[in-house]
């Protein structure tokens, strides 16, 4: 009985294996009927809508024992077929997108119409063609006609459920058209003031674009704007000032109807072009001894507009960068219409410009209108301190030009240090840097003696004092500032460690000449400048050694300055002040630095001493 009993058991086991064998084969089955149903219907000759049959399973044996039927075996997924994958639709040719042959048409015939209307009115005044009543008339009827046609042309379409840029187009080349009617009537008959003019020119541009506003079409908004600058020098047959006031008109009328938001588009067609007509307006009147002053209105005008539009537009969206670019373009009109006059209106310019973008930054970095996007407010510092170092270079006498861009880095320092903006840190860092490459023409001069006779002594040891203090509150404004991270601020602590150990020389190499020259030994003076200058780095790198032992958390970065700023000092020692200072000054160079490099290792070698005994007993 227990033999048939074991014989039972073994014919289960190898039916459960059989079993296990029957549905590996199903699922495999299933796997290559699904992948090549995949194939298949991806192929267009042998597509099929009908969805896969279910994957095939093994029967099992009507005889088999229910206690006996094993599970399939949980080491073969079972496969769930995969659905045909419709093909793909072939992408349509430009062409062949909806509303895109319509789009292109209306924006071709509606610049084409606004050439020609520019052209004719140019032509009629040239050649005399009717008189210049029934000019500006016909000029009127064709913008109102065809600003009544896109209203027509709108409506029908909304009768029909339809929307295209046909009466976009129309409506733009109208309103365009009834601008440059405004431009020829003020500018070339003279039948208008200016002021009335440019008012006039204000409703029809808002009207205009109060409709683009209505309908939700920025592409009305953009051709207006463009169509009516660009073409505004054609029918005053020239730039100036009066091209210059009117596309600023259009440009805040824009701005008044719309703020830039959303439409990055319209803040850059209504700054651009406006720009360009300005620097064009200056470049034809920079030959005049006395260049027109409304240039310097126009420009500052859309500068300001440009502002506006930006900081709205950045409280609407974070991530805009079109509105930083629109400030820098229109403040180079502003910068180049103050270029051109004299001196003092340019270094007034200049300085104000500085002074407004300062202000700007400082309003928008804190609410309630900021705070705004980081790069706009880049935009803003950048421009001040560019504004600020013109305005030193153009209006200070050549004696003191390093020393006023040293007071400009020194002011964007303290400004960093005293509200703690990263931007204006970043804005001092570029002042420093220019600041910094200027001052180089003080140690360049105390290279030899010859030069060094030569040199402003005086100066030099005031700008010495200025750009120490540089160094020293750029050190503490990245100390202060949040987000620094702490590479950087060991990188500056350094930077201002070796600023100051320069300015320093300088300073001490400047005295020395001019006790020389009060005591008529200007030569003296030179070579005992280099020499306390060596004696004084010894001095401070003796100071770092010891100091790093008291400080355990600077102990290294103050051991690497230190025996750093010795070898530099033995360096300058060898290369320089031996080749440089003869007599006594070149035996004292000598027997203080080494008695200080004597007295340095024995001292450090003490305190080292002193600090390792807590440590031992500890």
């Amino acid at each position: 009985m227990t033999d048939q009993l074991q014989d039972v058991r073994r014919l289960e086991n190898e039916f459960a294996d059989a079993m296990n064998r029957m549905y590996a084969v199903g699922n495999g089955l299933a796997r290559m009927r699904a992948a090549l149903e995949v194939q298949t219907a991806t192929s267009p000759d042998t597509w099929s809508a009908h969805a896969p049959a279910a994957a095939p399973t093994a029967p099992r044996p009507s005889h088999a024992p229910a206690a006996a039927a094993p599970a399939p075996d949980s080491r073969v997924a079972p496969v769930t077929p995969v659905p045909p994958v419709p093909a793909a639709a072939p992408v349509p040719s430009w062409w062949q997108r909806e509303g895109a042959v319509t789009r292109v048409l209306a924006l071709a015939g509606a610049v084409v119409t606004l050439i020609g209307v520019a052209l004719l009115l140019a032509l009629a005044m040239q050649q005399g063609w009717f008189v210049p009543e029934l000019r500006v008339a016909l000029g009127v009827l064709l913008a109102v006609g065809l600003v009544a046609a896109a209203h027509v042309v709108r409506g029908r379409e909304s009768r029909l459920g339809r929307s295209s840029a046909a009466p976009v187009a129309i409506a733009a080349t109208g309103y365009a058209a009834g601008y440059l009617d405004v431009v020829a009537v003020t500018t070339v008959y003279g039948w208008v003031p200016r002021v009335a003019g440019l008012a006039i020119a204000a409703v029809v541009a808002v009207s205009g674009l109060l409709l683009a506003r209505r309908w939700d079409r920025q592409l009305l908004a953009v051709v207006t704007v463009l169509g009516a600058s660009l073409l505004a020098p054609v029918v005053t047959e020239g730039f100036g000032d009066d091209v210059s006031l009117f596309v600023v008109v259009l440009s805040a009328a824009a701005l008044l109807v719309r703020g830039d938001r959303g439409w990055p588009m319209l803040a850059i067609a209504r700054t651009l072009p406006a720009t360009s007509l300005i620097l064009a307006g200056i470049a034809v009147d920079a030959g005049d001894s006395a260049p027109s002053r409304l240039a310097i209105v126009a420009a500052g005008a859309l500068t300001l507009l440009a502002v506006v539009g930006a900081v709205s537009a950045a409280r609407h969206d974070r991530t805009d960068l079109v509105g930083s670019a629109i400030v820098a373009v229109s403040t180079i009109a502003l910068l180049t219409a103050f270029g051109v006059h004299g001196q003092t209106l340019r270094t007034t310019g200049f300085a104000l410009v500085a002074v407004a973008f300062a202000v700007a930054l400082a309003v928008s970095s804190r609410g309630p209108v900021g705070p705004v996007p980081t790069p706009l407010a880049t935009t803003f510092g950048a421009i001040s301190g560019l504004s600020a170092l013109l305005a030193v270079t153009s209006g200070a006498p050549e004696r003191w030009v390093v020393s006023g861009i040293l007071v400009t880095a020194l002011g964007y320092a303290a400004a960093a240090v005293t509200t703690r903006s990263r931007v204006t840190l970043w804005v001092a860092a570029g002042t420093t840097v220019v600041a910094s490459v200027a001052y180089l023409t003080h140690p360049a001069a105390y290279v030899d003696l010859w030069s060094a006779r030569d040199h402003d002594a005086a100066t030099a040891l005031l700008d010495s004092a200025l750009a120490g203090g540089v160094a020293a509150l750029g050190a503490w404004g990245v100390d202060v500032v949040r987000g620094i991270p702490a590479r950087i601020r060991r990188l500056t602590r350094v930077a201002a460690l070796i600023a100051g150990l320069a300015t320093s020389a300088v300073a001490v190499i400047s005295v020395g000449l001019l006790l020389g020259e009060a005591l008529g030994a200007t030569s003296a003076g030179f070579l005992a400048g280099h020499a306390l200058a060596t004696v004084m780095w010894m001095v401070t790198s003796a100071w770092l050694l010891l100091h790093g032992l008291r400080a355990e958390s600077r102990r290294a970065l103050s051991l690497r300055l230190g025996l750093g700023l010795a070898a530099v000092s033995v360096a300058k020692l060898f290369l320089f002040d031996l080749a440089t200072l003869d007599g006594l000054w070149r035996v004292v160079a000598f027997i203080v630095t080494g008695l200080l490099l004597l007295a340095s290792g024995t001292a450090y070698a003490r305190a080292l001493e002193r600090t390792r005994l807590p440590e031992a007993t500890a």
